[in-house]
């Protein structure tokens, strides 16, 4: 298996952070715009960008500009880039962190209103020796020399 396209897309994604973060001066991009991950087709032609935005309410604007942005975009990078060409864009917003964040939540929720048990887990070493008396502690018989072989 070739090690080229993730190299290519590592690249790429560094790339164009950086043309959105020092090179675009849009006025519909005015938020935090987050690369977090570009998949390349297998023919190296055309490359999907998964984009983070935040806030949430400017994402529509903002996705939009980069959409529009795209072939300027793509000449900017294309400047940066060692390769002879670079693949077209299509920039998407990227829902991951999102579904992430509200499952975590849940988790968080659920773990809130579950009450913990008492099930000596968290323990600390030699409590559960300690917790007995020596009065509820029971002691082996003697072993007895004339036992059945």
């Amino acid at each position: 298996m070739s090690h080229r396209i993730p190299q290519v897309e590592a690249t790429l994604k560094k790339a164009i952070a950086e043309v959105l973060q020092r090179d675009l001066a849009d006025p519909r991009i005015d938020a935090f715009v987050s690369i977090t991950r570009v998949k390349i087709s297998t023919d190296m032609a055309n490359a999907t960008v998964f984009v983070s935005i935040m806030p949430e309410e400017k994402q529509s604007k903002n996705i939009h500009g980069l959409q529009h942005a795209t072939g300027h975009i793509r000449s900017l990078v294309l400047k940066k880039m060692t390769t002879r060409t670079v693949p077209r864009f299509r920039f998407v917003l990227d829902e991951s962190l999102k579904k992430q964040a509200a499952v975590m939540e849940a988790i968080n929720r659920g773990s809130e209103k579950t009450p913990c048990e008492h099930d000596g887990m968290h323990d600390p070493p030699g409590a559960a020796d300690n917790a007995t008396g020596p009065e509820n502690q029971t002691q082996d018989p003697p072993a007895s020399e004339d036992r059945p072989t």
